[in-house]
């Protein structure tokens, strides 16, 4: 009598890892398109320059916000 070993696949609730391998290029489209349209909804709002876009990297020269100089 062969008894049949039980394979089991890790999973988090419905997500396993083959599903998260299928959608994750389609998730990264869309956090791209997303990242994308709030930095330039954003562009124009100088606490989102000043915090945000202005500490990238590459680009945060261009979104640099010029300091009020006090008047004594």
């Amino acid at each position: 009598m062969s008894i049949s070993k039980i394979a089991t696949n890790p999973h988090f609730g419905i997500f396993s890892v083959e599903k998260l391998i299928r959608v994750a290029p389609t998730l990264v489209v869309w956090g791209v398109g997303a990242g994308s349209a709030v930095s330039l909804l954003g562009s124009d709002i100088p606490l989102v320059k000043k915090d945000i876009l202005s500490r990238i990297p590459i680009a945060g020269a261009y979104f640099k916000v010029p300091e009020p100089e006090a008047e004594e």
